[in-house]
């Protein structure tokens, strides 16, 4: 959660400049539609926009973070603070209903009152046409935000009666750092910002002790390429209980990617794009083991193991496959993507 706007621009300046200046100029748009790809933080941004909103005794357009008010939105259980997200695909009218009677109602408390809408785009025809009620008529000191990440969903007639901010996917350098900062090591920190530009999925997968066990995995795997007497394959057959959930799965052939793509960056002399800058004596050793054709077939088998697994496969079998095929080329150069396994 945000404590402050200065946190929100290192993340999104663009979102951060228009709010915060709306504020100062004290020409607040009543109702905000903010937008943008999942693991932006628009709701985070929302509730920080709420909190100073209501927070009696601000300073710089930031919240105190130690008034009643602030403690409260930050737990969410400020009577003027409302969240709408019900369970479900679609946002019912009677939700809705019930929120516009509760906004009828006096107030509790002096000052604003907020509602949030998450995943507005669930809403149903009948649902939006009541909305649209409130947005032309929102009331005094009523402000509204619209949370998508999908924009093109909300009716024409929600968009046009709101402010639209738009979210920007979070640049990798700055999931990087932040993950460097919890203390994951700069290696697996860049790995983690390759794999998703989500910052929540990222934080996750960072406090996951089977992410740096994957980690270990895959450079294990790479690593056997270079010893005749050592098995890649013996290496993920001890490491089986990745196939027991998905997510592991994708996490792991993204991985062994990554890898891949390491080692084809290091035989076109780009090494500044090497994401597993720990194994750099590693990679530029099987990168002397093969051609640049080869390092692309074997990109393109894992490429190609990807697209399988969206059906219903063996996928210890298909792995082993991938493995007998590196273990071929890395360690006796006898294969090519003519060669049947």
């Amino acid at each position: 959660m945000f404590k402050n706007w200065e946190e929100v621009k290192n993340t999104q300046e663009g979102v951060e400049r228009i709010l915060t200046n709306s504020m100062r100029m004290n020409r607040v748009s009543h109702s905000y539609i903010f937008e943008g790809p999942k693991g932006t933080r628009k709701k985070w941004v929302a509730i920080l926009f709420a909190k100073t909103l209501l927070c009696t005794s601000p300073k710089d357009n930031n919240p105190c973070n130690e008034c009643h008010n602030c403690r409260r939105v930050d737990n969410l259980t400020h009577p003027n603070l409302f969240i709408i997200d019900p369970p479900g695909k679609v946002i019912k009218k009677e939700v809705i209903s019930s929120l516009i009677l509760e906004l009828s109602k006096t107030s509790l408390e002096n000052g604003p009152r907020i509602y949030l809408v998450i995943d507005a785009d669930r809403f149903n025809q009948s649902s939006a046409n009541t909305l649209l009620k409130t947005m032309e008529e929102p009331g005094q000191e009523v402000y509204q935000i619209l949370i998508t990440e999908n924009y093109h969903s909300l009716l024409s007639t929600i968009i046009s009666r709101a402010e639209t901010l738009h979210f920007l996917p979070i640049n990798r350098k700055i999931i990087q750092k932040h993950l460097i900062k919890q203390g994951l090591s700069e290696s697996l920190a860049n790995i983690i910002s390759q794999y998703t530009s989500d910052l929540d999925t990222a934080e996750k997968l960072a406090r996951n002790k089977e992410t740096e066990e994957i980690y270990l995995l895959v450079t294990e795997i790479f690593q056997n390429l270079l010893l005749k007497d050592q098995s890649s394959i013996i290496s993920l057959y001890h490491a089986d209980k990745i196939f027991n959930n998905n997510e592991s799965v994708d996490i792991f052939l993204n991985l062994l990617i990554y890898y891949q793509k390491d080692i084809l960056s290091y035989k076109l002399n780009v090494e500044d794009f090497i994401m597993f800058i720990d194994q750099k004596e590693t990679i530029a050793k099987l990168a002397k083991r093969i051609s640049k054709i080869q390092a692309q077939e074997y990109l393109e088998e894992m490429l190609e193991l990807a697209i399988k697994l969206k059906y219903n496969i063996n996928l210890q079998l298909a792995f082993n496959r991938l493995l007998m095929i590196l273990e071929r080329g890395y360690k006796y150069a006898t294969y090519s993507r003519s060669d049947t396994v």
